[in-house]
């Protein structure tokens, strides 16, 4: 900035200062014409009067002058602050009266407020990466099975190749109904929902895999009505009821039971180790059976752990190696505006 320009910078200040003391000045203006009317009424000597406002301009000059620095400073103070707004904490001035440090602790508290948004944005953009990797991971096994049953010489069974689809159409909504988890404006409809209609229609799309890995079904009805957002409630009967399939060998068999408020989802499976069952709805949680069979994210459980939290249910899980696994979903014995 060259000598013209910090003058004309420096006008332009003195002018805002002044314009903001305009009251004190139009004060000022008035109290001395005030006594310049008290004095020509009472036809008292003016010089008095001048002599004073002479010391008073004098005075008053030198508090302007204070003044006018002060606020110049603190305006250059400002400015450096604006630059420094990605700073975790604000080098504030001193204030310089209680106003003023109201305001600070305004801006502070501003402050922390968004750095703990830009912590949590932080934290969700790094949850959403790790989800992604760990989905595209699993949809990876479904497809390159379908590659090579397509490689495969001879003609491919399509049952297989449909039992391998219906995998990737699963993979793919659990990473929809992750992404509307994780919108504020998810809509949840309550209403009293019968479950066996949300087994049955489970259960007909998982035919295939059921037929292909020879196993069989024990559902005879459970006459269970519970409290519940329908749409959100199937998305957590097919995860589950997929996982039973996924992790039972061939000649084992799923059951489907109710007791109470609780539906219960059992398999003859490989079951999980006692070290993993504290950590199974975990984000990305695989365990000892997910690591060996190398297609399990982990995304699953953790999912229906949320949906269920949200519902106002719970998600149980009781299981040892060898003797299979159940999976109880308990619901709410009632809810606010429901009997």
């Amino acid at each position: 900035m060259d000598n013209n320009e910090k003058g004309t910078h420096f006008f332009r200040q003195l002018g805002q200062y002044l314009w903001e003391k305009r009251r004190d000045l139009i004060l000022w203006l008035i109290w001395t014409g005030t006594q310049a009317i008290v004095f020509a009424f009472y036809r008292i000597d003016f010089e008095p009067l001048i002599y004073a406002s002479m010391l008073g301009i004098v005075a008053g000059g030198l508090f302007f002058v204070r003044g006018f620095a002060r606020w110049r400073k603190r305006q250059q103070e400002l400015q450096l602050l604006s630059q420094m707004l990605d700073e975790k904490v604000l080098p504030l001035p001193a204030p310089h009266d209680l106003s003023e440090k109201n305001y600070q602790t305004l801006i502070r508290r501003l402050a922390e407020a968004r750095q703990a948004d830009l912590r949590e944005n932080e934290q969700k953009q790094a949850a959403m990466i790790d989800f992604y990797t760990l989905w595209v991971h699993q949809i990876k096994t479904p497809i390159a099975a379908m590659r090579l049953l397509l490689q495969t010489d001879g003609e491919v069974a399509s049952s297989q190749l449909l039992g391998e689809l219906t995998r990737i159409e699963g993979y793919s909504e659990m990473v929809l109904s992750y992404m509307r988890l994780q919108s504020d404006e998810t809509d949840y409809i309550f209403r009293k929902t019968a479950v066996d209609p949300l087994i049955r229609k489970t259960l007909r799309r998982f035919a295939r895999l059921f037929i292909g890995g020879k196993l069989s079904v024990s559902f005879e009805g459970t006459g269970l009505e519970v409290v519940t957002d329908e749409k959100w409630l199937l998305i957590v009967l097919e995860q589950v009821i997929s996982n039973a399939v996924k992790y039972t060998p061939p000649g084992g068999r799923v059951s489907i039971t109710a007791k109470g408020n609780s539906l219960m989802i059992a398999d003859t499976g490989i079951g999980i180790r006692q070290e993993d069952l504290p950590r199974v709805f975990e984000r990305g949680y695989t365990g000892f059976n997910g690591r060996g069979e190398r297609h399990s994210s982990g995304l699953g459980l953790y999912l229906c752990r949320e949906i269920m939290d949200r519902l106002g249910g719970k998600i149980l899980l009781d299981s040892a190696p060898g003797k299979g696994c159940q999976v109880t979903l308990v619901f709410p014995e009632r809810m606010e505006g429901y009997e």
